[in-house]
């Protein structure tokens, strides 16, 4: 009980400003190689809905890492967390804080985001997680 009433405190004083209401689409897309139009649209919207996480409207390094870096501190000790650490393709060649800033990347933003989602609404969801493990381990 201590222990949820103090990570509820940590959420409520929490330094950063998530918009998890939001649908992560970028990976739905598909684009035809072949024409010029359509080459990087998939990426395009990956940094938008990137952006759109953490209610900026264009693209700062310094906020961006100041707010990564805060959740980072807020999450580094869950369990479901290291769970993900521990099967991360890259635990051995990365520290945890550059194995975190991997779940903004391309490859797994959609589902980090249902598991930030989940996280600030009390609801770490086992199934989350094992997509997650499962898409880590594919790589």
């Amino acid at each position: 009980m201590y222990m949820a009433t103090t990570l509820q405190t940590e959420i409520e004083t929490f330094p950063c400003d998530l918009n998890l209401n939001q649908l992560f689409t970028y990976h739905l897309i598909t684009e035809d190689e072949e024409d010029e139009d359509e080459k990087g649209i998939k990426e395009m919207l990956y940094k938008i809905q990137l952006l759109e996480l953490f209610n900026l409207q264009d693209f700062e390094e310094i906020k961006l890492n100041k707010q990564i870096d805060n959740l980072y501190d807020l999450l580094k000790e869950n369990n479901y967390m290291n769970q993900l650490f521990e099967i991360h393709p890259y635990k051995k060649m990365m520290t945890k804080e550059i194995m975190f800033r991997t779940f903004f990347s391309y490859d797994y933003l959609d589902l980090f985001h249902k598991f930030l989602y989940n996280f600030f609404h009390d609801n770490c969801n086992k199934l989350i997680i094992h997509d997650l493990r499962k898409r880590l381990t594919s790589k």
